[in-house]
């Protein structure tokens, strides 16, 4: 039969119209199931998804659902159900809340209206949509588990809590750590919780500079507590057990280089500014501030930093003072260790105008000139009283030493023994306890080995000592002595007190917060959203 015989375009015709009115039927059909839907507001072709949702939820209630489940399940049928929108919510408010955020999550996903706010809130909670910190301050959160769920959120995306103050009372320690780990501006008022350690903990988080020692003490604070003592007195002896940061003031009081590089990270503004000037200009102290000269607490540092550099003597006080105790106190070493070259330090400073100096100069010459002087040689004795004598010192160390000077001239030539303190022989300061000037020995023997005249003099130092030692000690032994103004040359170490630095927060003490504690909060964020979502239908 051809294409154009009319029975068969007739009966083509009567078939398409025959599809066209069963699409008409299949479509009244639909409208009349999908009119049941009507209360949920969705477009048309979201009522299949609407429609498996709610299935899916009558499913997951089970038996919890009861008559709730049941008046819902007509809807399935193509039956109308009142209130069914309100019907649903209970219904999912049934459900664990995980489970019951999800399905809220998917509603709103669908489009439907009564979970516009709840149901957006419910996808951020779930993790089905990405919280930011923009999205999260746009959304309501009216309960305190919401809240706080909501503000932990903020601070683990790096942003501040909605509210601070709440944050600071009612959120997890660890949480609050994170937050003023990122917003040190933040001071708490030591009043915010509940537990009286966790506010003194934010406190000294925070503000260190309003504890009271006792409660530096209560927190079990030791680099603070003894930052504090060293700032009420810089020349505390500071233990080996001490925290490092108090050893690193300590080794700065002593004039070590290193823990002056150690402290500069902990100091700032003009403290920090004048130790890095020091530490940038080690070598040339031409460069350095005036002022540093005259706080004698830096001299340790300033002389180890000053190495080999020339510095004039003729310079202005306190420069002038403070080359001169390095001079000396350099001379002193090179005598200990038996150094002509001292003569050359010593030479510049036996005239000074500062008693002291020129005291401890002259003594230091007159030691040196007795040290290598025959003992059978009275002139030399009487040259040395002559000189010290000159001095018109009030220093009783320079009063024993002339005492000494006389005692071996009212002693017969033959008889006078060694004139050189054995102490300062063997390299060691004067009355040390046996165990230092034995080590000294022992280390010089070794050191000396083979050099038969040197090694005769430390073994004679050694025998000296010893027969001082079983003598009762120096005490009942006299000896020239050196240094004469041990407390000007070689004074007690003290902290600078410039350097000696601010309060700085305590140290963060908790644990970042475990992923139990973060399912917890969000757990009791989803149970609150989801009595909300019950009791407060969106309309």
């Amino acid at each position: 039969m051809g294409t154009g015989d009319p029975r068969e375009r007739k009966a083509r015709a009567l078939a398409e119209e025959r599809q066209r009115l069963a699409r008409i039927r299949q479509e009244r059909a639909r409208a009349r199931g999908d009119d049941v839907w009507r209360e949920f507001q969705v477009e048309p072709d979201r009522i299949s998804d609407l429609r498996d949702a709610v299935e899916a939820a009558i499913v997951a209630a089970g038996a919890a659902g009861g008559d709730t489940a049941e008046r819902l399940s007509v809807l399935l049928n193509g039956r109308p159900c009142p209130e069914a929108p309100s019907l649903l919510l209970r219904l999912l408010g049934r459900l664990p809340s995980r489970l019951g955020a999800l399905h809220l999550a998917r509603l709103h996903e669908i489009g439907v209206r009564q979970t516009a706010e709840s149901g957006y809130v419910a996808a951020l909670i779930s993790g089905r949509v990405e919280p930011t910190a923009e999205t999260l301050l746009k959304v309501r959160c009216p309960t305190p588990p919401l809240l706080l769920w909501r503000d932990s959120e903020l601070v683990r995306l790096g942003s501040a809590p909605t509210d601070p103050e709440r944050f600071l009372s009612t959120a997890p320690l660890a949480l609050v750590d994170d937050f003023l780990g990122r917003e040190p501006a933040v001071s708490p008022t030591g009043q915010e919780r509940t537990d009286a350690r966790e506010n003194l903990y934010l406190l000294a988080r925070s503000d260190p500079d309003r504890l009271t020692g006792e409660q530096a003490e209560a927190l079990d604070w030791p680099e603070e507590l003894w930052r504090r003592r060293l700032r009420e007195d810089p020349g505390l002896p500071v233990p080996d057990e001490a925290p490092e940061s108090a050893r690193i003031l300590a080794g700065v009081a002593d004039g070590d280089p290193v823990a002056a590089e150690l402290l500069v990270g902990s100091l700032a503004g003009r403290a920090e500014n004048l130790l890095r000037d020091l530490l940038d200009n080690r070598g040339r102290p031409a460069a350095w501030p005036r002022a540093v000269f005259a706080d004698r607490s830096f001299w340790p540092l300033l002389e180890d930093l000053c190495g080999s550099a020339t510095l004039p003597r003729s310079a202005p006080a306190p420069m002038s003072e403070f080359v001169a105790w390095r001079d000396l106190r350099r001379a002193h070493r090179d005598l200990m260790n038996v150094d002509p070259r001292t003569y050359k330090a010593l030479s510049p400073h036996l005239a000074s105008r500062t008693a002291w100096v020129r005291e401890e100069a002259t003594a230091m010459e007159v030691y040196l000139n007795l040290r290598f002087a025959d003992p059978g040689d009275s002139q030399a004795l009487r040259n040395a009283w002559v000189r010290l004598a000159a001095l018109k010192s009030d220093s009783p160390v320079v009063a024993a030493n002339i005492a000494w000077l006389m005692s071996l001239l009212d002693t017969d030539r033959n008889h006078r023994g060694p004139l050189f303190n054995p102490y300062l022989e063997l390299g060691v300061p004067h009355g040390v306890a046996a165990g230092e000037w034995k080590a000294a020995w022992r280390g010089l023997r070794r050191e000396l080995k083979g050099r038969t005249e040197e090694l005769s003099d430390i073994n004679h130092a050694r025998d000296l000592l010893r027969d001082i030692e079983a003598d009762g000690g120096p005490e009942n032994h006299p000896l020239y002595v050196l240094p004469v103004h041990r407390e000007e040359l070689f004074p007690a170490p003290r902290v600078p007190a410039p350097l000696i630095p601010g309060a700085r927060p305590l140290p963060r003490r908790t644990e970042s917060l475990p992923p139990s504690e973060r399912e917890r909060i969000r757990d009791e964020a989803m149970a609150s959203l989801m009595e909300l979502a019950v009791r407060e239908r969106t309309p």
